[in-house]
């Protein structure tokens, strides 16, 4: 099977990386793949025949029929059929389906500058309780040399 994805790689002229990549695989297992360490796991064959549905599964796997898929036949399309078929809509139908969306920006302003003085008040009680308990015990200076120096406040 190896052989047949190195094939398909050269039909393809895809790079072993660009089809990792196509693929949402890791680069590494597909270079396993291809180099006969790892065999292909059904993930791999499913995410090749999603991502490049002309390609023929038999062939992939058995190695049996061509690489590509015959072309189906086309279906008679009449000229009488239309991408959307005998829709009509009036003037009033389309605009009696706009949502309506009315909002008071003043009350939006003051629910954001509400919240924003809550927040910034609770910030500034948590800033006030840290300092007051919070004081300075060591100072650490780390030299080019790698060696350094500690000063302790209050301890000289």
């Amino acid at each position: 099977m190896k052989d047949r994805l190195q094939r398909f790689l050269d039909l393809e002229q895809l790079t072993p990386a660009r089809l990792a990549d196509i693929l949402g695989i890791q680069r590494s297992g597909l270079s396993h793949i291809l180099s006969g360490r790892n065999k292909p796991g059904f993930d791999l064959i499913q995410k090749l025949l999603t991502k490049f549905p002309s390609l023929n599964a038999d062939w992939l796997i058995t190695g049996k029929g061509k690489v590509y898929k015959e072309s189906s036949p086309s279906h008679d399309i009449t000229s009488s059929t239309t991408l959307f078929g005998n829709i009509e809509k009036t003037d009033e139908e389309a605009t009696s389906k706009k949502p309506a969306l009315s909002t008071d920006n003043n009350e939006i302003d003051s629910s954001i500058n509400a919240s924003q003085l809550c927040e910034n008040s609770i910030n500034e009680s948590i800033n006030r309780s840290d300092q007051e308990k919070r004081s300075l015990r060591k100072i650490i200076m780390i030299y080019s040399d790698n060696s350094f120096v500690e000063y302790h406040p209050g301890k000289e």
